[in-house]
């Protein structure tokens, strides 16, 4: 049973300020300059890249079962702790070691947060039995996400024009000021038993063990095809995406754009995605789950060909800015998608579980793009690296087609 908690309605508007705060990342657009701009070859960059999201794959899972654990407010919190030191380290870059320190530290600050923000945000609306308006409001944070992105874009140019010690100074700033708004973020509850022996507990917590979570978690996957296929998909979709939006740093600075500009670009590119993100939701009550997979996969499938092709930097700013549109689209559905599929006790686990895909595919597309792209240029890597990426979207798309009946998860699912 679930205990109407009087100040819950306050965690949105804190979700929608820290969603800001937390996603004012100065180095977003410009990190790769950065290495580049201390000595870093493509390679090595990409070797970087590689175990950044190492780190990604091998944690996820355990700070997803922290969160399921220990409630996701604790997990958020220590991300912004870590963070803190994470930057800590950039800022005393003097060797390379402490570089790639800080970056590493920065990937598990993401395992701490990935599962635990959407799971946090979804047991507040269930707890309410608002959770039909998950769509709706993780819209809204995603198009908040990104407008910050946007802003905090041209300003890490701007910092980092200046000196790049000011970009991860003002970073430190940021985690300090997003610990305190967590803190006034309200854990949903709820009680459990029977008259007289009742327990109140957070929300979704699970009492398993880790090993035992984990047990449930394989059990989980293995008979839900459609959260498998799912992430798939998406794990497909994203690693690619984040890689062009990497590489296209250093494609802008060959192609004459000064750092500024190319925090400007990134930072219009993610209004752009903002829009689109913002109304995702409307647009899939006209497609529908179907149409929505279907036009995100080949929209961005076909943007990113045309990429490949480009030349000048008029038609590679243009396909880049495509190319957000649709993964924009798909973004805030996805994870609605996802949520619906599962139960609360492994929220956090199980949409770790995702991220760990990613960070999977990654791996291997980030890495493989940097290693090709210093032989043959990035272009041509990324024409390369397409002839099995595409086949491989094809396939993953038409398995979520088959497990996809209709527009809206089975509400009973959630548990």
């Amino acid at each position: 049973m679930n205990i109407s908690q009087s100040h819950l309605s306050r965690n949105i508007p804190l979700f929608y300020l820290y969603q800001f705060l937390n996603s004012f990342i100065l180095d977003r657009g410009i990190w790769m300059l950065y290495l580049a701009s201390r000595g870093f070859t493509l390679t090595e960059i990409g070797f970087i890249e590689a175990l950044y999201h190492a780190v990604i794959f091998i944690f996820e899972v355990p700070t997803g079962y922290i969160a399921d654990r220990f409630g996701n407010r604790t997990s958020l919190l220590l991300s912004q702790i870590l963070g803190l030191l994470a930057s800590g380290c950039l800022v005393l870059a003097s060797n390379p070691i402490y570089i790639v320190a800080g970056f590493l530290l920065g990937a598990f600050v993401g395992t701490l947060q990935s599962g635990a923000t959407s799971a946090l945000v979804y047991e507040t609306l269930k707890v309410q039995g608002k959770q039909e308006a998950f769509k709706k409001l993780t819209s809204r944070l995603s198009a908040i996400v990104l407008i910050s992105m946007g802003l905090s874009g041209s300003a890490g140019g701007f910092l980092s024009d200046l000196h790049w010690e000011w970009v991860y100074i003002g970073k430190m700033v940021l985690h300090i000021l997003s610990f305190l708004i967590i803190l006034m973020i309200i854990e949903p509850l709820h009680v459990r038993g029977e008259e007289g022996s009742r327990e109140t507990l957070l929300s979704g917590v699970t009492q398993l063990s880790f090993v035992n979570q984990l047990r449930k978690g394989y059990t989980f996957i293995s008979e839900s095809r459609p959260f498998l296929t799912l992430s798939l998909f998406g794990a497909l979709l994203y690693s690619m995406s984040w890689s062009i939006s990497f590489y296209s740093q250093i494609l802008f600075q060959q192609n004459g754009l000064t750092n500024s500009t190319i925090g400007t670009v990134n930072g219009l590119e993610t209004w752009v995605s903002a829009a689109i993100t913002a109304v995702a939701y409307i647009g899939e009550r006209w497609l529908g789950k179907k149409g929505s997979l279907i036009l995100s996969a080949s929209g961005f499938a076909c943007c990113l060909v045309l990429f490949s092709a480009s030349e000048g930097s008029v038609m590679v700013i243009s396909c880049f800015f495509l190319l957000s549109v649709f993964i924009s689209y798909l973004e805030p559905l996805l994870e609605a998608y996802l949520n619906e599929l599962v139960p609360s006790s492994m929220r956090a686990t199980m949409l770790s579980v995702f991220n760990m895909m990613v960070s999977a595919g990654m791996m291997i597309t980030f890495l493989l793009l940097g290693i090709l792209g210093d032989r043959m240029g990035v272009f041509t890597a990324l024409q390369s690296v397409l002839v099995v990426w595409v086949p491989l979207l094809a396939l993953s798309m038409l398995g979520c087609l088959r497990y996809t009946h209709s527009k809206n998860a089975n509400p009973s699912n959630i548990k």
